[in-house]
């Protein structure tokens, strides 16, 4: 938005009742026309902006956009999210998000959108992406670490997501099925994708995507067999701004912590404590072989870690776990 709209929507905010044109006009040193011009970019962003004769202009409501001056509402974080990139419509935030870090993005950057055409999930698997419905959220971090070290960045991730999820939804029940999805009465709720750039020894940059179902209403019933969102679980409505800003939160507070820490560690129980897998027979196909075992928990580079029949433990640092047996879901 221009800065006429942005000073504007703040004098609107700031107003508990009807403000003339005349005296936001003053106020800012523009035209009239320039006011009412500006007015229209507002609501066609989605604002509410009552008019009334002899009385002037009254926000009625903002919008559940998460764009950056409504995140920033709320927003509580020293980096994340200082830089915030909305499209109303993009293919994936994860690919723009990577764009835009190869052309030099602070570290901190984040990219959301309304609706992805293409969004991705693990594994080239289709993240079904409506708009006006889900959160669709990447930030570019440029951690000093290395390649092998910012593998364990999508735990903490998930470990900000589910945060974030339980101080929007309190007494709602949330599990994580490693390495990075969130599951809510064994449906799909939340998933990761992180992306990086490296070189042997160093981090470029990682892009971490994530991807929030929050009011979404399918009428697809194969959908609905395997994903939900928080309306569907409740029947209310939430607000994606205000869990954006939530996630964001949560993220830079485990992932400063992580840094200081050198490990995963100080999450670890955390972490076990929302696991649909731990105590479970699991097959965990890898990019060479199937591994069968039950989980035991995740190690503090965050890799699974699975006690296999004759005893031994082995550590999965990268694969798609199911439960074990041929009915078993994903």
């Amino acid at each position: 938005m221009s800065d006429n709209s942005l000073r504007i929507l703040k004098i609107l905010r700031n107003s508990r009742d009807y403000i003339s044109g005349e005296d936001i006009s003053v106020e800012l040193g523009v035209s009239r026309s320039a006011v009412w011009k500006s007015i229209g970019k507002l609501r066609k962003k989605g604002y509410i902006v009552d008019a009334v004769s002899n009385r002037g202009y009254h926000l009625s409501e903002g919008i559940d956009l998460p764009i950056s001056d409504e995140i920033h509402r709320y927003l509580d974080t020293e980096c994340f999210g200082s830089e915030i990139v909305y499209m109303d419509s993009v293919d994936s935030t994860n690919s723009l998000a990577m764009t835009l870090a190869a052309r030099g993005a602070a570290h901190g950057t984040v990219v959301t959108a309304d609706q992805q055409t293409d969004g991705r999930g693990r594994m080239g698997r289709k993240w079904i992406s409506p708009p006006c419905s889900n959160l669709y959220l990447s930030i570019i971090l440029r951690p000093e670490v290395s390649p092998t070290e910012a593998s364990q960045i999508p735990i903490l991730s998930v470990v900000a997501s589910i945060r974030a999820l339980k101080r929007t939804v309190s007494d709602m029940s949330f599990g994580i099925k490693w390495p990075n999805d969130i599951y809510c009465r064994d449906r799909k709720i939340s998933g990761t994708l992180c992306e990086m750039k490296a070189e042997t020894d160093r981090v470029n940059h990682v892009v971490v995507g994530t991807g929030i179902n929050v009011n979404m209403k399918p009428s697809d019933d194969s959908i609905r067999d395997i994903a939900t969102s928080l309306f569907m679980e409740t029947g209310i409505e939430y607000s994606r701004v205000r869990l954006a800003s939530f996630l964001l939160e949560e993220f830079e507070r485990v992932y400063n912590r992580w840094l200081i820490e050198g490990n995963l560690e100080f999450i670890i129980d955390e972490w076990d404590g929302y696991s649909l897998l731990k105590g479970k027979q699991v097959d965990v196909r890898t990019a060479t072989r199937i591994v069968s075992g039950k989980v035991t928990g995740i190690a503090r580079n965050g890799a699974l870690k699975l006690e296999l029949p004759d005893g031994t433990v082995r550590f999965v640092y990268a694969g798609d776990a199911t439960l074990h047996g041929p009915s078993s879901g994903s």
